[in-house]
């Protein structure tokens, strides 16, 4: 039943928009990053579908509502030193932010189908934010003078 109802929401919405809707990261006091010391650094990364919504939007000349569809997408990097990585202090540089992968719902669509779109936002969204989201980790990190963070070009094979 699953797949039918991703399916449903792949021919239903289309991608809109996506862009950043907040961002946190710090490097820890006391430490600097070009002069880490003897520290082995590993990285831990994090991807969250926190919520969804659907909002529609009047358009006057059409008299009409166009429906659209929001996924908010948390993702995370942590440098942390390796082998301590559960204390608190062990946490050297961190990068967090939300993003918002937006798409338009066709006029057919039913916006009552929690199913598909629940199965859509789980499924699909972090795809759609995932090359924002790797480009702003690099930019960050460079500007945080952490060690950079090349996250992989993400490839998919179509799904029959």
């Amino acid at each position: 039943m699953a797949k039918e109802a991703l399916q449903r929401a792949i021919k239903g919405l289309s991608v809109h928009d996506v862009y950043l809707k907040h961002s946190e990261f710090f490097t820890k006091d006391g430490w600097d990053p070009k002069r880490p010391g003897d520290i082995s650094f590993v990285y831990q990364f994090m991807t969250d579908v926190e919520k969804s919504e659907v909002f529609g939007i009047n358009e006057e000349a059409e008299a009409s509502v166009k429906n659209f569809f929001a996924v908010y997408v948390k993702v995370g990097c942590r440098l942390v030193s390796e082998g301590e990585d559960s204390k608190p202090d062990a946490i050297f540089g961190q990068v967090e932010a939300t993003f918002i992968a937006e798409y338009l719902l066709d006029k057919d669509f039913d916006v009552a189908d929690e199913e598909a779109l629940t199965a859509f936002a789980v499924e699909n969204a972090s795809f759609h934010v995932w090359p924002y989201w790797r480009e702003y980790l690099m930019a960050t990190c460079m500007r945080l003078n952490l060690p950079k963070v090349a996250l992989p070009v993400r490839q998919f094979t179509s799904r029959e």
